[in-house]
């Protein structure tokens, strides 16, 4: 019995340690330790955000969840696929409330090679 009450108060104190984001998926972090997210700040395709995922779906929350972390208000206006090579991007256009574009890149790769692309990736030339 105090195996489980114990086991009970840990599972609670953990839960109650990890906040949500507004889709209730873990909240995008803003520090460097989150295994989620790479390092990047998305600025360029050389300091894009990875997205480590296997899933296309989860992909896309974790894409949406670190905008709105890092660029609260701000809303999501275009999307594009862009290939080089062995490596995906996502390229999110977003406007902020001064209706000031932005662009950001994100990495995809670790789930863009299984969503069926049998053309990706390119071979080295």
């Amino acid at each position: 019995m105090r195996i489980l009450v114990a086991a009970l108060a840990a599972a609670s104190l953990l839960a109650g340690c990890r906040s949500a984001g507004p889709s209730g998926t873990p909240a995008a972090p803003n520090a460097r330790g989150n295994f989620k997210y790479g390092t990047g700040d998305g600025q360029t395709r050389a300091t894009a955000v990875e997205i480590r995922t296997r899933s296309e779906h989860e992909g896309g929350l974790l894409v949406r969840d670190w905008i709105e972390a890092h660029y609260p208000g701000y809303i999501i206006r275009n999307q594009e696929v862009l290939e080089q090579r062995d490596r995906a991007y996502n390229l999110v256009t977003i406007t902020g409330p001064t209706s000031a574009a932005q662009r950001l890149y994100f990495d995809i790769s670790s789930f863009y090679l299984r969503i069926g692309n049998d053309n990706f990736p390119r071979p080295l030339p």
